[in-house]
């Protein structure tokens, strides 16, 4: 396990950084504006492709191009080459996002820790200076002593690393 203890993230995002960041991710969803969100229930009821599945809408394509099937028209071999088209890229894009998303999750968990880290070991500092009757100490580590209790890690919630 990586040592967690030293400062591993020092870095903040400049205003300019932030902002093409965020206009990045809002021309990927205008590009895909046509993405469609679906209720728990429909969710629940969709065939899901697997490998096998794939394979079979593949053999499903090659045989529609020498058999001529009565079909209703929204169903045809351009629409499942479309639809399964789409999927592979959206599978490609899926791998990306979520590769991404977990980098960002395990940073600004690292960060925020890091934050927390440092943040008690001040408080701590104070404490001990203040405890040494140093002027000066006693009523910053005063100030802190509240958030801690109310904050401080006893009562913090451990984060899932899945999260």
């Amino acid at each position: 396990m990586a040592n967690l203890n030293f400062n591993r993230i020092s870095r903040v995002l400049t205003d300019q950084e932030m902002q093409d960041v965020e206009q990045q991710l809002d021309s990927c969803q205008q590009i895909l504006s046509f993405l469609t969100e679906l209720d728990s229930k429909e969710r629940k009821t969709l065939k899901r492709i697997n490998v096998d599945h794939h394979h079979f809408v593949q053999e499903t394509l090659s045989v529609m191009n020498y058999v001529e099937l009565p079909l209703p028209p929204h169903v045809g071999a351009d629409e499942i080459a479309k639809d399964l088209a789409l999927y592979e890229q959206l599978q490609q894009l899926i791998i990306k996002v979520e590769q991404l998303l977990k980098r960002l999750k395990d940073s600004s968990a690292l960060a925020g820790s890091e934050a927390y880290s440092q943040s008690s070991l001040v408080y701590h500092l104070l404490g001990a200076m203040a405890d040494s009757s140093l002027p000066g100490y006693a009523s910053a580590h005063e100030r802190l002593k509240a958030y801690f209790k109310k904050y401080g890690r006893n009562n913090s919630h451990e984060l899932d690393p899945e999260e």
